[in-house]
């Protein structure tokens, strides 16, 4: 059987059709997975400012509860604040496009006016 030129055009749209539709999908899944480590880093800046936070707020201000004393513990093996000043932190906030030096200044503001 021999196609006409008809159905033959209408092939080659639908594999094309097929081609922009699966080349959609990708990009989807390419802006999920953009939009998924942008949030995992953003949580990243949010738990070192809570750690940062809870640091000041517990240090000898009253007896810590077992779990509190175990966070305490972690937080001091890696001080938030020498995270903030590092290079990752820097490269973090350049993958989130924004300016490591704001968001220094910004944590800075607020451990100032909560003091």
């Amino acid at each position: 059987m021999r196609l006409t030129s008809s159905s033959t055009d209408d092939q080659s749209k639908g594999q094309l059709d097929a081609v922009f539709e699966a080349e959609r999908r990708l990009m989807a899944d390419d802006q999920r997975d953009v939009h998924a480590c942008r949030k995992l880093w953003r949580s990243v800046i949010e738990r070192t400012v809570d750690d940062m936070r809870f640091l000041r707020d517990n240090v000898g201000h009253r007896k810590l509860k077992k779990h509190e004393e175990e966070r305490l513990r972690r937080i001091r093996e890696n001080p938030p604040a020498e995270f903030v000043q590092g290079v990752w932190f820097e490269q973090i906030c350049d993958y989130l496009q924004v300016s490591p030096e704001r968001i220094r200044r910004a944590i800075t503001e607020q451990e100032v006016s909560a003091a």
